[in-house]
């Protein structure tokens, strides 16, 4: 085997080529019967679209159909507003201390947004001064709040500061914004979570393991496939950002302001600061709320997606890490520990996952809101965010997206920021982050495994029931009249039902409206079994007799793994 990649030129006796995704899933391309050379042409046509040596060569500047463009149809939070940073900090009760910093002009190197929230006895020229200590100008950033406490971001010192007279002012200054003047807890996130050096090599291993070459290498490492997997350290650094979340939440439940400092505050700063927000703050935990929680967090603060994910061939091979992928894994944790506290599903975890390397919308393609800016400007690139799903998908795909265990208690708005932070000590999550409780997220690393997929099996039969009973306690809810707080519940039924009509395989018989089978698997709808025609009856479908299965629909499974 020989690693194709832009340094190297390409045989012109190329009889194979396996193409290994970043989401694990895999292509094999055979040239034996081909002529000479054909296997070098597409070979070298891969290196071209595949590592482009500059950002500007994304398909994201080339692509100028402006029906896809979504910048103002969805209603997720961008946070590049001074007011959307406004209402976070009125929702979290946080403005007597802090403050929306916004700045003259855009600096053409930086990554911080336009606007964000600092100490409010600073002016701007103090702040000023003091960020110029820090790298990368990431003084105290506010994030959120509760109890009068505050969650803070903080980047290292330069280099070149050996004294750490800047840094204790700094923290004064934050304590300074705590009305109780608590000092804060500075938790060094370098020192106690790998680096994005390690969490990429992690990665790396596990990338190996559920991409075997053949069905005999896959036989070969069935039998350790576990202790291999323990040995790639993945879950024990999915063990170690939970843990560090759950210490993290607690001092902030205990009135005690947390500041997270890493080197550059733009990697495990995002991943535990979101985590937090999570096991403290019920509206996060929505679907809308968790996309103005990545946007706000990981978008507007400037985690480098570009320089993580590899989207251009001249970044450093130490700059690439799936910090990200390590952040949804959490989240995926935190699902199966909690069944009913999100309401966004672990189809929508992964599928946002595989968005990252969808060059078409812009929300994962730049290292900072200041390269998306310079883009519009400079090369006319249209935004599209990924978060306006109706452009991908239809409304039998976004219907997976959500959870049907979620039962609110009341009808989170996060529009105007108008959700109180009320009883945050009884909407607490705490999770297990012992590595016996950490599992294998196998609906992301394992779908393009045949080998692992379970026909007519696994936890799709449970969502399956789950979204039964969920459709007919709302059927049953409308025929009394006692209506859900949703505006939209016609719109939700009508999708699930599409759902499970859709997930019913035509029978032989067009007659026979009791002789069904499901056509999901472990794995759906990420799945490469293709769907049965048996003849099999489902009790289970047959006393549902409340949903309306139509015969002449057959789910696309294909719909959600491009």
């Amino acid at each position: 085997k020989k690693l194709i990649c832009p340094q190297v030129k390409n045989s012109n006796k190329i009889d194979k080529i396996r193409i290994i995704c970043k989401n694990f899933k895999t292509f094999t391309f055979g040239f034996q019967l081909s002529d000479v050379g054909k296997g070098k042409y597409i070979a070298d046509a891969l290196v071209k679209f595949a590592y482009p040596a500059r950002h500007n060569l994304l398909f994201l500047y080339q692509f100028k159909d402006n029906s896809c463009n979504g910048a103002a149809s969805n209603a997720t939070k961008m946070f590049r507003k001074k007011t959307d940073w406004l209402q976070e900090l009125e929702r979290c009760n946080a403005t007597a201390g802090w403050r929306v910093y916004s700045k003259d002009c855009r600096v053409s190197d930086s990554s911080l947004p336009m606007h964000f929230v600092v100490p409010k006895h600073l002016s701007d020229m103090d702040y000023n001064n003091i960020s110029k200590s820090f790298r990368n100008d990431r003084s105290a950033i506010w994030v959120w709040g509760c109890h009068d406490a505050a969650l803070v971001r903080l980047a290292e010192l330069n280099p070149d500061i050996t004294n750490t007279t800047v840094e204790n002012i700094l923290l004064e200054h934050v304590r300074r914004c705590d009305p109780q003047k608590r000092q804060p807890r500075l938790l060094e996130l370098y020192k106690i979570l790998p680096s994005i050096q390690d969490v990429n090599l992690s990665y790396m291993k596990l990338r190996d393991l559920c991409t075997p070459d053949n069905d005999q290498q896959f036989m070969a490492q069935d039998g350790r496939f576990y202790s291999m997997v323990e040995k790639s350290y993945w879950l024990f650094y999915v063990s170690l950002c939970l843990k560090h979340s759950d210490l993290a939440a607690k001092m902030l439940l205990d009135g005690q302001t947390v500041v997270l400092q890493e080197i550059n505050g733009r990697d495990m700063c995002g991943v535990i600061s979101s985590l937090v927000q999570l096991l403290l703050d019920k509206s996060y935990r929505s679907l809308q709320g968790f996309q103005n929680l990545i946007q706000k967090e990981w978008i507007t603060l400037g985690h480098p997606f570009s320089d993580r994910i590899g989207h251009v061939a001249t970044v450093k091979s130490t700059e690439r890490s799936p910090i990200f992928l390590l952040f949804l894994d959490c989240v995926w944790q935190l699902l199966q520990q909690f069944p009913n506290a999100f309401e966004f599903s672990e189809t929508f975890l992964t599928t946002l996952w595989d968005s990252l390397f969808l060059p078409i919308f812009d929300t994962f393609q730049f290292n900072s809101e200041t390269e998306r800016y310079n883009a519009v400007h400079a090369d006319h690139i249209i935004l599209r965010p990924v978060w306006d799903w109706a452009k991908q998908f239809e409304g039998k795909d976004l219907a997976l997206f959500t959870n049907p265990l979620y039962q609110p208690d009341t009808l989170v708005n996060m529009s105007f920021g108008k959700t109180a932070m009320n009883n945050i000590d009884k909407e607490h999550l705490q999770p297990q982050y012992c590595l016996r409780d950490i599992e294998l997220w196998q609906q992301c690393y394992f779908r393009w495994m045949p080998h692992l997929e379970i026909k007519y099996g696994g936890i799709a039969q449970s969502e399956l029931l789950n979204h039964i009973l969920l459709n007919n306690i709302r059927k049953l809810r409308r025929t009394l009249g006692n209506h859900e707080p949703y505006e939209t519940v016609d719109e939700r039924m009508d999708a699930l039902e599409q759902i499970l009509s859709s997930m019913v395989v035509q029978t032989r018989d067009p007659d026979a409206a009791s002789e069904t089978t499901l056509s999901i698997s472990s794995f759906f709808p990420f799945t490469s079994i293709a769907p049965s025609t048996e003849i099999v009856c489902s009790e289970l479908l047959i006393a549902n007799n409340g949903i309306n299965f139509s015969h002449d629909s057959m789910y696309e499974t294909s719909s959600l793994n491009d």
